[in-house]
């Protein structure tokens, strides 16, 4: 499947929930600031005419009196007024000359009402009392500045929520492009991880096919006759065994599967036997190998086992890629917190485009030469796996011209002479009694 046509439908997904949550969030919020604001002035605006009630019952004029002096303002202009209304509903006193034609008053109780109505064609907020002579007093306020504002801060929230969510819209899409960049590496490796598999596997397969079809052609023949042919079958077959524990290595590490038993051992120790069994391979090219030992114990928690492993896959490399006659040392020391191990040799060098690349799995800076020497390309990245499982560091440096140093760092081991079984998950330390307890899985 096409990587675009994959991830292109996943990031509009990402995009559309990403816009509905947050289209959610700015309409509680926005709901929430603006009964809040409404509910804010609606509360002012009561208070002030509690205020006004209270300082007008005292100052209104007696029922026949003369009339108060406010009673000459031209009309009522929308902002407060007071009005006094007789037991039967009857106008008393309307200084402001205000509209009450048609106004629904509530109904008056002895606690103070408010209520909300319609008066020339506004809203209105009132305050309905009852004096102690059985007139109703109505304190009254427009509210058209509220109403104005309310309508203000709709508009603000409105647009403010609009460009929120064309900025959300381009966020969301930039981040979810940023965030699936993990993910498409992680598809194309696995890809490419399929195909590398698939090539690899294509040509012990194509060798098997062939004998088989040949032996097929001659089923009367004796198998000494067919001796070449039967070596290239084994051959084949163990370089598929090898694929095949290489990359059950590589899948149990992705899954965190990977078993490790180790225990305190002296890293010098370790390399001098590797070195043994690899001095053969060197001599057969008339290569040189060297052993340079600490000089001293270097402790480190490791699982022997996936060590010898990580050094074998080291030196043969060394071994392959330098020419005959070359020169591979070995060197192990100390530094503060760690030991090291580190492997140069004399060859061609590597490139600095492919340096940076060489841990990962199948690639290969020289594939017409690592095919002749007959690598998948899997070796350093199994080692830099184990590596990392023993909680250590592998680095290469390298030029052309120059040769390669692989370098090992290990940290240094604790001074108790217990074993650390890495099967568990942190792992725990067994007495020596319990270390049939651990899994070996050892390759």
């Amino acid at each position: 499947m096409n990587e675009q046509a994959l991830f292109t439908p996943i990031r509009r997904r990402l995009v559309a929930w990403t816009v509905v949550v947050v289209s959610v969030i700015l309409l509680l919020l926005g709901t929430s600031v603006y009964l809040t604001v409404s509910q804010s002035l609606m509360s002012q605006v009561d208070q002030d005419l509690m205020s006004r009630n209270q300082q007008a019952v005292g100052t209104l004029p007696a029922p026949g009196g003369p009339p108060h002096p406010n009673g000459q303002r031209d009309g009522y202009n929308g902002g407060m007024f007071l009005v006094t209304l007789a037991p039967n509903g009857q106008v008393e006193f309307n200084p402001q000359q205000v509209q009450l034609d048609g106004v629904a008053w509530p109904a008056v109780s002895d606690d103070p009402t408010l209520a909300t109505v319609t008066i020339d064609g506004e809203p209105t907020r009132v305050l309905l009392t009852r004096a102690p002579d059985g007139d109703v007093v109505i304190s009254g306020e427009s509210l058209r500045e509220q109403v104005s504002a309310e309508h203000t801060l709709l508009l603000v929230l409105g647009a403010g929520g609009g460009l929120g969510l064309l900025l959300t819209v381009w966020a969301a899409w930039f981040l979810s492009g940023r965030a699936l960049i993990p993910i498409q590496s992680a598809f194309r490796r696995q890809q490419e991880f399929v195909a590398d598999a698939s090539h690899e596997l294509r040509t012990p397969l194509t060798v098997l096919r062939s004998a088989t079809d040949l032996l097929g052609r001659h089923p009367e023949d004796r198998l000494a006759d067919h001796a070449d042919l039967l070596q290239d079958v084994q051959a084949e077959i163990g370089r598929m065994q090898l694929l095949a524990q290489d990359l059950l290595t590589l899948a149990r590490s992705d899954q965190g599967a990977l078993q490790l038993m180790t225990a305190p051992m002296d890293l010098s120790e370790v390399a001098a036997d590797v070195v043994r069994r690899m001095t053969p391979l060197a001599q057969n090219r008339n290569q040189v190998l060297e052993f340079q030992p600490a000089g001293h114990e270097v402790l480190v928690d490791v699982d022997p086992e996936r060590l010898q492993q990580v050094m074998v896959i080291l030196l043969d490399n060394a071994i392959k890629y330098s020419p005959e006659s070359g020169h591979i040392d070995v060197r192990v020391h100390s530094e503060p917190g760690g030991a090291v191990l580190e492997v140069a040799d004399t060859g061609r060098g590597i490139a600095p485009e492919h340096l940076s690349r060489l841990f990962d799995r199948f690639y290969r800076g020289d594939a017409a030469r690592s095919r002749a020497t007959g690598g998948a390309g899997l070796g350093l990245s199994i080692a830099k796996v184990l590596v990392d499982a023993h909680g250590g560091e592998l680095s290469l440096s390298s030029g052309v011209g120059v040769g390669t140093v692989a370098r090992l760092r290990l940290p240094l081991a604790a001074n108790a002479p217990a074993l650390v079984c890495g099967c568990d998950d942190p792992p725990r330390v067994l007495a020596a009694a319990q270390r049939v307890e651990c899994v070996v899985d050892a390759l």
